[in-house]
């Protein structure tokens, strides 16, 4: 695997730090146990010492990753108020509309995530894709999706997307020493198990205040609260 930093596994102090976190918390032998908490922190300060100086370091691995988020809010706060077909019309999407959820969550993912071929971009639209997949509402490909989409609303599956993505970009970077150190395919799947319950319980008691209404979701606005959801979450796992 390479790293979604760079392309080449970095070799610097805290890359180095972090995996040997990675290694030591799925391997069976060779010292210290290591929880995921560690894995996680190790991981953002790679992150900051990548993304330069400054208390905001870790946001700027996440750009993309962040409009994205503000897309979907956008496009699920529309859907909720008008309705699937509508809110795909509004993005030129329209030809999606009716087609099976695995098509449309494909389709939907990469026009919210945007052009691009860096590992960022990719990895945003698999978290897309999975988190419109798990939420969009089933529909008839004959009828087309129902008139409205169901419970989470847009700020909560918003998270839910920030959560995958951090998760599978520290999947994608720590990848090799998890892999090297599992001494089982089923204990390498209980270590990201671990991982990614780590941050979703860390997500759960994160705050941003209020996400925007309908119609302001694509402004400063939907920037500014997205990028306080993401910020809040990297603090309080630092924190804990």
């Amino acid at each position: 695997m390479g790293t979604s930093a760079g392309r080449r596994a970095p070799t610097t102090r805290f890359w180095r730090l972090a995996k040997g976190a990675a290694t030591r918390y799925l391997s069976p032998e060779g010292g210290a146990q290591v929880e995921a908490r560690e894995v996680v922190t190790r991981y953002l300060a790679a992150l900051k010492e990548t993304g330069g100086q400054g208390d905001q370091a870790e946001l700027a691995a996440f750009r993309l990753t962040r409009k994205a988020a503000q897309n979907l809010g956008d496009f699920w706060s529309r859907a909720a108020s008008v309705g699937v077909a509508p809110a795909l019309a509004a993005r030129g999407l329209a030809d999606l509309a009716g087609q099976p959820r695995e098509v449309l969550s494909l389709g939907l993912a990469a026009a919210l995530m945007g052009p691009g071929g860096g590992l960022e971009t990719a990895v945003g639209r698999v978290s897309l894709t999975a988190t419109l997949l798990a939420s969009l509402p089933l529909a008839d490909p004959q009828a087309g999706p129902p008139a409205h989409t169901p419970a989470p609303d847009a700020g909560a599956l918003t998270r839910q997307f920030l959560v995958r993505a951090l998760y599978l970009r520290l999947v994608l970077d720590l990848g090799e020493p998890l892999e090297a150190a599992a001494p089982s395919f089923s204990r390498l799947q209980d270590g990201l198990q671990g991982l990614h319950a780590w941050i979703e319980e860390t997500q759960a008691g994160a705050g941003a205040g209020e996400p925007p209404p309908p119609g302001r979701w694509d402004g400063l606005e939907g920037w500014a609260w997205v990028t306080r959801v993401l910020e809040d979450l990297i603090q309080k796992l630092n924190r804990r």
